[in-house]
């Protein structure tokens, strides 16, 4: 028997989750969706667990993944799962040292349009956890919702088969068919327009920043990492007095910014003159970070990464708040949201290590990821794999890192979802 054969042989039926491009209000009426608030049946609670996303160990509520119709999943004829009802899914987002995070699933019979959407609880982690290394420190968990709640997107579910390989040649040129089977042959691979961005692009692009709710986002980037460096010092050194007086000086300016931000609606448009004269502001800021490199904690690419997530923070804003943005918001930009989790045509190699420029989520199968959790998992059914995905904020947007659920074979036949397990790894 050929190599091919072999690995034909081991063919599994499997579902592609795909997103749609951008996020959409929370009244959606879509039953299927990452993020948002799971429309939950009234006898079931939020799910609860300890994380320890400092030093000491806090109870929280998780954070919701997922929701998904049953109905809507394709594979009535051959699939394990049961043919209705809704899955919920709720993890921790503290991934730092964890490798099998909290998780829970929840499963109802009813349908996912059944219930209304279950307000968050007052303890709802913050996203990536308190002072967490992937929490975006400048949103604000007592004033801005999405510092808990990701944003809500709709997902779709497209049939497919999934293979058993590990770093295999034959097994990748398979894997690749069948997803070009699903996908299409793919898009160009494109670049970013705000990963990696230089200081001098964001300089002469005179469409930002277009809306003032950007400017606070910006400032509040700005103003959070100035009172970092003036709260811990450098490193057990206390500052040096030159850096102590730029440091003031730039929160003093930060602080006049916000102020003049609070008495504008965020949604209005910025003149060209205010745009030009915060342009201004900011390139002073990151030049005088670039000065007092090896005085502070933080480095000035940093400042830069927080402009790209404020931009991108700040449009899918404008779609949940049914603000027009592919009008209001630069279309550059926009097209950028959009395009980032687009399926790109796959390389040889990728197909050979499983890992796709693209994130692939998938239901059923095999799934992927970097390490041994498919090995060991392999008596296991997958109940749900999110690829790291820039449609989560910080905390899962690495698309090298991957977030399993599985379930006992045993277990899932009784629709007993309540030993569900969680695996996160990364490259």
């Amino acid at each position: 028997m050929s190599k091919r054969d072999e690995i034909e042989e081991t063919a599994l039926p499997a579902v592609l989750v795909r997103r749609s491009d951008l996020p959409v209000p929370l009244t959606h009426p879509a039953r299927s969706f990452f993020g948002g608030l799971p429309k939950l049946p009234p006898q079931f609670d939020w799910p609860t667990t300890e994380v320890r996303a400092d030093v000491a160990l806090e109870t929280v509520a998780l954070t919701f993944v997922a929701q998904i119709d049953l109905a809507e999943v394709p594979g009535a004829s051959w699939s394990p799962l049961p043919t209705r009802g809704t899955l919920y899914f709720f993890c921790s987002s503290v991934f730092v040292g964890e490798g099998h995070p909290p998780c829970r699933v929840l499963y109802s019979p009813t349908d996912g349009g059944a219930h209304a959407d279950r307000a968050p609880p007052p303890d709802l982690m913050p996203l990536a956890g308190t002072n967490g290394d992937r929490q975006v420190k400048w949103l604000n968990p007592d004033v801005d919702f999405h510092s808990k709640v990701e944003f809500k997107y709709p997902i779709s579910f497209l049939p497919f088969r999934d293979f058993y390989f590990r770093e295999d040649v034959v097994g990748g040129e398979l894997m690749i068919k069948e997803l070009c089977k699903a996908l299409g042959p793919g898009g160009p691979q494109e670049n970013d327009l705000l990963q990696f961005r230089s200081v001098a692009k964001y300089e002469k692009d005179e469409d930002w920043p277009f809306n003032w709710l950007l400017v606070t986002y910006v400032v509040r980037s700005v103003l959070s990492h100035v009172q970092r460096d003036l709260t811990l010092g450098y490193y057990g050194k206390p500052l040096a007095d030159e850096a102590t007086v730029e440091l003031k000086r730039l929160r003093a300016s930060a602080i006049g910014w916000l102020e003049r931000c609070r008495a504008l609606t965020p949604m209005d448009d910025v003149s060209p003159d205010t745009k030009a004269t915060f342009r201004s502001w900011w390139i002073d800021v990151v030049q005088t970070y670039e000065r007092m490199e090896g005085q502070v904690r933080t480095y000035a690419g940093e400042i830069v990464d927080d402009l790209g997530t404020a931009i991108n923070h700040t449009i899918r804003c404008m779609f949940t708040q049914d603000v027009d943005a592919s009008e209001d918001a630069p279309p550059s930009y926009v097209m950028n949201l959009v395009r980032q989790n687009r399926w790109k045509t796959p390389e040889a190699r990728d197909g050979k290590y499983r890992r796709f420029s693209t994130a692939l989520h998938q239901m059923l199968g095999y799934g992927s990821g970097p390490q041994d959790a498919t090995e060991v998992h392999l008596e296991d059914m997958l109940l749900l794999q999110i690829q790291g995905d820039r449609v989560f904020s910080n905390w899962h947007s690495d698309v090298g890192g991957v977030l399993h659920f599985w379930i006992d074979r045993d277990a899932l036949d009784r629709r007993d979802f309540s030993q569900v397990v969680a695996t996160y790894e990364c490259d």
